[in-house]
């Protein structure tokens, strides 16, 4: 197999789907306009949900070709937070956390290495001339759908997973505090529409969560921010006719933010589009559009309940025999 596959965008999407060519015979290059991987992040810990599909995520990951060679802690336990009102759940490997950046042990990296290794060419700061023909569109997200902004820092407190609902804490979204072995990261994820909010946000975080970690801790921490683009497309190429994966795509879960399941399922439906002629756009529809169309309902229902939507989801998963399944059925 001699065909070049160029590819533009060097994260997690336009990784996987390099390494999946390349396991698959072709000639691959990644044009990244950044000088290394994983610049958007800061090394702090994010999940990749395992509740939307009943296939283990990882075995999913690992079935494309893709060595899971990524630092990763599965979460069994997660506690939820709601006025006041505060439970343990098992969720059993119901998410895994990642680490995002450009250090050893991130995604990121982990994916760039597995690529580098394959003969991938990675070109960094670099844009590809407007004669190199673009097959697979990877450049991220071109605006924003909801923001994050939150603290990674070094503790001393005990290892724990802490998910909080309240309007008090981040209007329509929620904040989180996530804790293991010494590193933490505290954040809280909003409506673009409230941006400007922000710094009150991330306060009110780290007040309700005052009992879970040493404030004194965070002043040594680095702060961060980030965004997410949520969007079902209705065509699912850039103007030049290159396939748009990830979030260039609007792959998202709208609902809990979630997206990095969809990143790498986007980079699989497009190598498979190249490597046995399967139809881009079927394959799209036929696996993440209804997912994407269920997190759209389930956020305007969230939304549409006003005051009521809090209480309901906390209730609905303390009170779950098991909140695992009930994930998976909202989003089947």
């Amino acid at each position: 197999m001699n065909e070049e596959i160029n590819i533009m965008g060097g994260g997690i999407s336009g990784l996987a789907c390099a390494i999946i060519l390349r396991k698959n015979g072709y000639s691959v290059n990644v044009y990244e306009k950044k000088n290394y991987v994983g610049t958007r992040f800061n090394d702090d810990w994010q999940g990749i949900e395992n509740w939307s599909e009943k296939i283990d995520v990882l075995k999913q990951i690992e079935s494309y070709g893709i060595d899971l060679s990524f630092d990763y802690e599965p979460i069994s336990e997660l506690t939820i937070h709601y006025s006041g009102k505060i439970k343990t759940i098992k969720v059993k490997n119901g998410c895994y956390l990642v680490r995002r950046g450009g250090s050893k042990g991130c995604l990121d990296t982990c994916l760039l290495e597995q690529a580098e290794e394959l003969g991938v060419n990675i070109h960094f700061a670099s844009v590809p001339e407007k004669e190199v023909p673009i097959k697979v569109n990877a450049t991220g997200p071109k605006n924003a759908t909801a923001f994050v902004k939150g603290i990674k820092f070094k503790t001393n407190c005990e290892s724990g997973y802490h998910m909080a609902f309240g309007s008090e804490i981040a209007t329509g979204f929620y904040s989180y505090l996530l804790v293991k072995n010494g590193h933490g990261t505290i954040a809280t994820v909003f409506n673009r529409k409230l941006a400007h909010c922000s710094d009150e946000f991330l306060q009110t975080t780290v007040e309700y969560f005052s009992g879970f970690l040493d404030k004194r801790e965070l002043a040594s921490g680095k702060k961060f921010g980030g965004y997410g683009h949520f969007e079902i497309k209705k065509h699912l190429y850039d103007d030049n006719g290159a396939m748009l994966i990830g979030e260039a795509g609007g792959f998202q879960d709208y609902f809990w933010g979630f997206g990095m399941r969809y990143a790498i399922q986007s980079a699989n439906f497009a190598a498979r589009s190249i490597t046995r002629s399967e139809s881009y756009n079927d394959l799209i529809k036929k696996h993440l559009i209804k997912k994407m169309e269920h997190s759209e309902r389930n956020r305007f229902i969230f939304e549409t309940l006003g005051p009521l939507a809090y209480p309901c989801a906390y209730y609905s998963l303390a009170v779950s025999k098991n909140p695992l399944k009930l994930l998976n059925m909202v989003y089947r």
